[in-house]
């Protein structure tokens, strides 16, 4: 037998669930966690998701839809507000207050908020900002960064913030305004937000890289709450800040607390304008003292200057009493030289003609003799050359034979027949042809 059993519709099962869930929890219980999603709609409603986080792998376990009407927000804007520096806003841990319902038409589970604890919020990122201090103090990065010497002219600086924006430039106008050749690189990354903390350390790891072209690093954002200021309260930021192989300025316009990142900092400022001062008066007390060294350098060279002048007027005074006296001297020492010099010269000139006219008359009797000498030995030669002359060979009756280049025929072995030679007389020439050759060897 069939029993008929209630059956209900999908909007009377989401009010049967919603209706239980109303008695079974208070209608106003407290939930923390972490805001993700925040969106305001055209009716001015905020809706957000409240998330708990695996704190070792920082990945979401568990989220609870949230919705914030607009009749509790100002309610809850001011709760805020007796808390400076808490909002409600992505990545802020909070507690809040409100009673769970169920959507009939779509059965979607939400928390409708209607308070908030900001002092829970306020405590959280305390609490935080406490713990992350204390891991970096304990493995001794809190000061690390302050050990590099920050240049005397540090105009090379790489910038970190967003460009574009109020503190970047407060920044730039600042350095512009002191005249000074500052020279910035800027590193344009968004510093609010879930993934600022990770985008201002790819900046500074990316600024390492070219640490010599830089005397210092600058890290600027402008003012904001302290949910805006989180990211600088994160440990990676902090570690990355440390690691850093030069100075790091920070100049992040909160209000009252310092964050992690300005106590990892070599210099903190208050504000990016503050930021820039620290710069510019460093510069401008290397700019007095070189001021100063010119001015002693200056004055030294005078001094040095006016003892050379008195000096050199003491010279001048000795030098116009000195040379008369000295003239005098220097021409009676001329004079008694010039006596020695001339007796001297009538000495040596008569030595002199003596000895030319001895060489003289030893130079024509040698070259005497040579003449004769060589006179003989040209008739000798002359006699030599006639007796030798071919003329004079030919006249005793002997003949020269030619071949038709010219040349002396010497043997009878040189001559082949038809051969056309010309025979030189003492008196003339004659021509012939070979018409036989014989030689002893034949």
């Amino acid at each position: 037998m069939v029993v008929d059993e209630p059956t209900l519709s999908v909007t009377e099962l989401n009010t049967t669930i919603r209706d239980a869930l109303r008695e079974a929890i208070p209608e106003n219980v407290w939930v923390r966690g972490e805001v993700q999603g925040l969106r305001e709609s055209r009716a001015g409603h905020v809706y957000f998701q409240l998330v708990e986080k695996d704190e070792r792998r920082n990945r979401v376990q568990a989220a609870l839809d949230v919705a914030l009407f607009r009749s509790h927000l100002m309610t809850v804007h001011a709760a805020l507000r007796k808390v400076p520096g808490v909002e409600l806003a992505d990545d802020v841990e909070v507690r809040v207050k409100g009673h769970i319902d169920v959507y009939p038409p779509t059965g979607r589970l939400q928390l409708i908020m209607t308070g908030i604890d900001p002092v829970f919020t306020a405590g959280a990122l305390a609490a935080n900002r406490d713990r992350v201090l204390r891991q970096l103090e304990a493995d001794g990065l809190l000061r690390a960064n302050a050990a590099h010497e920050l240049p005397e002219v540090p105009l090379r600086i790489g910038l970190v913030t967003s460009g574009g924006s109020a503190a970047y430039h407060d920044f730039l106008d600042e350095l512009d305004a002191s005249g000074f050749a500052f020279r910035v690189g800027v590193c344009d990354v968004r510093v609010q937000g879930a993934n600022a903390p990770r985008r201002v350390v790819w900046a500074l790891r990316r600024l390492a890289r070219i640490a010599t072209a830089l005397d210092a690093v600058v890290i600027v954002r402008g003012g904001g709450s302290r949910a805006d200021l989180a990211p600088f309260d994160s440990d990676d930021v902090a570690r990355a800040i440390a690691a850093m192989p030069l100075p790091v300025l920070t100049g992040i316009g909160h209000e009252i607390d310092r964050s992690v990142a300005d106590e990892v900092a070599h210099t903190a400022s208050k504000t990016p304008t503050a930021c820039a001062q620290v710069l510019v008066e460093r510069v401008m007390e290397f700019a007095y003292r070189l001021d100063d060294v010119s001015r002693g350098v200056v004055h030294h060279a005078r001094s040095s200057c006016a003892l050379a002048l008195g000096e050199l007027r003491d010279c001048a005074r000795r030098a116009r009493r000195a040379p008369p006296a000295a003239l005098a001297r220097e021409l009676a020492a001329v004079e008694r030289h010039r006596g020695r010099a001339e007796e001297l010269g009538t000495r040596t000139l008569k030595q002199a003609a003596a000895t030319l006219d001895g060489s003289q008359r030893a130079l024509s009797s040698a070259a005497g003799r040579l003449a004769r000498a060589e006179s003989r030995r040209l008739d000798a030669s002359e006699d030599r050359l006639r007796a030798l002359d071919p003329a004079r060979v030919l006249e005793r009756g002997y003949t020269i034979t030619r071949d038709r280049d010219g040349g002396v025929v010497k043997r009878a072995a040189a001559l082949s027949t038809g051969d056309r030679l010309r025979t030189e007389f003492a008196d003339g020439t004659a021509a012939s042809v070979v018409h036989e050759v014989d030689t002893d060897d034949s």
